[in-house]
């Protein structure tokens, strides 16, 4: 018998607008930079019911033990949280010559959503395409399929042209950069507005910049979460969110809190 909350009713002003799991709207996804097993069982047992997708971030797949990825992604799956390897890790293999053993992998694991990215690699759409088509058509695998700017590759393809073929190839969802939404250029507001309205606001989840990117301070991470749901509503996917801020996420979602993401 479900113990009665005390604070039941005493919710914020936008309670109602937000949707329980499995939702496929207000979704968020938490950045795993190395996070360990207890510490997640913590993290899922407190906040599962308030995040969806989590990142084993970059490479982070290779350094676990097998056994011990094995429980990671077991943890995050029994809780409804999707579990799934960085595109860098892909990147990587596709630089170092070993892309076909990645998917295969992938799958092994027991991963069933994989990040196609090309933010270090020097790959083109059609390369997009390709893995994107592979991953759904023939290892049964979701894809997040990401673009938008990040340090490192001038990524020459145009967003809405490197969104639509995410999209057209079958990626599932749609991860672009936050930081892109409140650029100065003119021309990257309006590829922005339009990969929204090609795409979907339900398709689009936005990465928050993170403190390995120069110059990105947690005051930045807050305001620009805030920004984000001020322009796009409650029910905004959010992606790269840390464990450490996903209630106050969740908290300024609801109306929880004048400070719960703001400056």
């Amino acid at each position: 018998m479900t113990t009665p909350h005390p604070f039941a009713g005493l919710d914020g002003a936008q309670a109602h607008e937000r949707t329980s799991k499995p939702r496929t709207t207000g979704l968020t996804m938490v950045a795993d930079w190395g996070v360990g097993l207890q510490q997640q069982r913590d993290l899922t047992q407190t906040c599962g019911d308030h995040f969806d997708f989590a990142k084993i971030a970059v490479g982070m797949s290779r350094l676990y033990s097998a056994e011990l990825l094995g429980q990671k992604i077991e943890q995050y799956v029994s809780m409804n949280i999707e579990p799934f390897p960085g595109g860098q890790y892909l990147e990587y293999a596709e630089v170092h010559g070993q892309l076909d053993r990645y998917l295969p992998a992938c799958v092994e694991a027991g991963y069933r959503w994989v990040e196609v990215s090309d933010n270090i690699a020097p790959v083109t759409v059609d390369w997009k395409r390709q893995i994107i088509e592979r991953a759904v058509q023939e290892f049964g695998l979701k894809v997040l399929g990401e673009v938008g700017k990040k340090e490192g590759l001038d990524n020459p393809i145009p967003l809405l042209d490197n969104a639509r073929a995410c999209m057209d190839a079958g990626s599932s969802v749609l991860l672009l950069e936050a930081a892109e939404i409140f650029d100065e250029d003119v021309e990257t507001a309006r590829a922005i507005d339009e990969i929204v309205q090609v795409v979907g606001l339900d398709k689009v989840m936005f990465e928050l910049p993170g403190p390995w990117i120069s110059n990105v301070h947690h005051h930045d991470i807050h305001r620009l979460r805030r920004e984000l749901i001020e322009r796009y509503g409650t029910q905004v996917n959010v992606g790269n969110c840390s464990p450490d801020d996903l209630l106050s996420l969740e908290a300024f979602r609801r109306g929880l809190g004048v400070n719960a993401g703001s400056p």
